[in-house]
């Protein structure tokens, strides 16, 4: 039974419910990771990183890029020429190659070849040819006029030019125009050539022409330029 005494014994205070914490607004929830691509398992699949493009060095010629290439069984070299230069480069071989070779060595001067001596012409056709005017008139004129002096003897071009006072060379141009001035003015195909011509000279060498007047057409043409009674 409860005694007044416990009865009258105040009861102990109920303990203090502490407040519910205040619900704050929900925090924004953290942002996903980003998901990197998956690499490749071969490393040969790896993509190289880009390197930034080099700046374009300046054109150099074919032909000073180019190194020369030697062939080790011949004594031949490539060498890179450009197209504009490539029959320079022939010639200059082909002259290079034809002076190397050895040349035949003259076994001494050979007789010149005989030829039928030259048609005395008549000594008015002579005189007009004296008179012509041309630059070819006035060599072929110092021509005969040095071969008459000496009759008979055959004169290489050289000696001819220093006979007559003037140069091989005119000698050479006026002979070349020579035969189409006779033929368009005399009868060439029954007269000929004025003088006679002989070819000859060291064996191995190109020949040389050598020029003569015989006693009479040296005769007739002295009397055609006035230097003889006719």
């Amino acid at each position: 039974m409860t005694t007044a005494d416990e009865a009258a014994e105040p009861a102990e205070p109920a303990e203090r419910t502490e407040p519910a914490e205040l619900i704050g607004p929900a925090k924004p929830s953290e942002p996903a990771e980003l998901i990197a691509p998956a690499e490749p398992t071969d490393p040969a699949e790896r993509a190289e990183p880009i390197e930034p493009a080099e700046l374009a060095e300046p054109t150099v010629p074919a032909a000073e890029q180019a190194p020369a290439t030697v062939d080790q069984d011949s004594d031949v070299v490539m060498v890179a020429v450009p197209v504009a230069y490539v029959a320079h480069v022939a010639r200059l071989l082909a002259e290079l190659d034809a002076e190397a070779k050895p040349r035949p060595v003259p076994r001494g001067p050979l007789r010149p070849k005989e030829q039928p001596p030259a048609r005395p012409w008549p000594v008015e056709d002579l005189r007009r040819l004296s008179t012509g005017r041309s630059l070819t008139h006035r060599t072929v004129i110092q021509v005969l006029d040095a071969l008459a002096r000496r009759p008979g003897e055959l004169l290489s071009s050289p000696e001819l030019a220093a006979e007559a006072g003037t140069t091989r060379d005119k000698i050479v141009g006026a002979f070349a125009g020579l035969t189409r001035l006779l033929k368009a003015h005399y009868d060439f195909p029954a007269l000929g050539l004025p003088f006679t011509r002989v070819a000859g000279g060291p064996e191995g060498r190109p020949p040389e022409m050598f020029y003569r007047l015989d006693e009479e057409q040296a005769m007739r043409w002295r009397q055609a330029r006035g230097l003889a009674p006719e």
